[in-house]
């Protein structure tokens, strides 16, 4: 069990026998342990190194165990330090490595996957591995079902991996997907919205990325580009962040406080949203559940408050107040 923090088998048998037994000289050990003085002498010796035994000043030396919530915490404790210090080593090492990649052979930076299997393991895979944030440009078609991208993303974000996605409006016209996307927001994703995105993209960690190339006749990407860590996996971080900032919040994600605009109800707030993302109405009245009547009625109402001459301007009128 102490293997992790550097303790062989037999040293740990030894921890084990000083905690059940009074303090013992290494000659006594070497009896109950059947092997030599020297080896039970280099047992004790190292349990006295990494803090968990300590020898009485008399003659003979006698051993006796560090209490375990003391001494085999703070070994734990080093332990996890020098892992967070090799930690620290691996985007310096992974650089060296890209770098070396890109100038012996650049063709290894990009990998061209075929079949929509292989490009479903290799999102598995690196959804798996995700450890600090993923980025997404999401739109029509898709490779994956409802439930499949659900459960992926609920597994990244229980792991506190942080996700961002950038949806074309295309999206939201799509009631299961419009649903889905509601669910993601609830579980932690933050989510924007643009009439169109560039590409359909997913980044891991800023340093492995995914582009969707083809479709089949059956709509499924059938080859994907793998990008790894190089200067065209930060431009594709880069275009994704610009679009992140012309990008309108949806479905209350990134919502601002109830009392920033008290005469801005939430109901008002998500209209806005949508208007500001250029869905059509029909799109925008299933979203809130309104009739179309109503919601002309609204974005009149709407329109006037803000001084605009059209719905569009309002949704661009009220990110300039600071009202999304």
């Amino acid at each position: 069990m102490l293997e992790p923090v550097g303790l062989d088998d037999p040293t740990e048998r030894t921890y084990r026998h000083l905690l059940a037994s009074p303090p013992v000289t290494a000659t006594e050990l070497a009896r109950h342990q059947s092997c030599s003085t020297a080896q039970a002498r280099r047992m004790l010796d190292e349990l006295v190194a990494v803090g968990l035994a300590v020898p009485s000043a008399g003659r003979p030396t006698r051993y006796a165990p560090l209490d375990p919530r003391i001494g085999l915490a703070a070994l734990i404790r080093a332990r996890r330090l020098e892992l967070e210090r090799a930690e620290a080593a691996l985007d310096a090492y992974g650089a060296e490595f890209n770098e070396r990649k890109l100038s012996s052979d650049p063709s290894r930076l990009v990998e061209i996957i075929e079949g929509p299997t292989a490009i479903t393991d290799w999102l598995t895979e690196l959804m798996a591995g995700a450890e600090h944030e993923v980025l997404c440009f999401d739109a029509p078609p898709y490779l994956t079902a409802d439930a499949s991208a659900l459960r992926a993303e609920e597994d990244l974000l229980a792991r506190g991996v942080r996700a961002r996605a950038i949806y074309s409006s295309q999206v939201l016209a799509i009631p299961e997907r419009a649903e889905l996307l509601q669910r993601l927001v609830l579980l932690g994703e933050e989510a924007r919205v643009l009439p169109h995105v560039p590409l359909k993209l997913l980044v891991f960690d800023r340093r492995d990325a995914i582009i969707p190339l083809t479709a089949g006749a059956d709509d499924l990407r059938s080859t994907a580009a793998l990008v790894h860590q190089s200067p065209l996996c930060d431009a594709l971080v880069d275009l994704f962040e610009a679009s992140w900032q012309q990008a309108t919040p949806v479905f209350g994600s990134e919502a601002r406080p109830a009392d920033d605009h008290p005469d801005l109800g939430e109901d008002d707030r998500a209209l806005l949203h949508l208007l500001h993302a250029g869905l059509k109405d029909e799109t925008v009245a299933r979203q809130l559940g309104l009739s179309e009547r109503t919601l002309r009625r609204r974005i009149a109402d709407l329109t006037a408050r803000l001084g605009a001459t059209s719905r569009f301007q309002a949704g661009a009128q009220a990110v300039r107040r600071g009202w999304l």
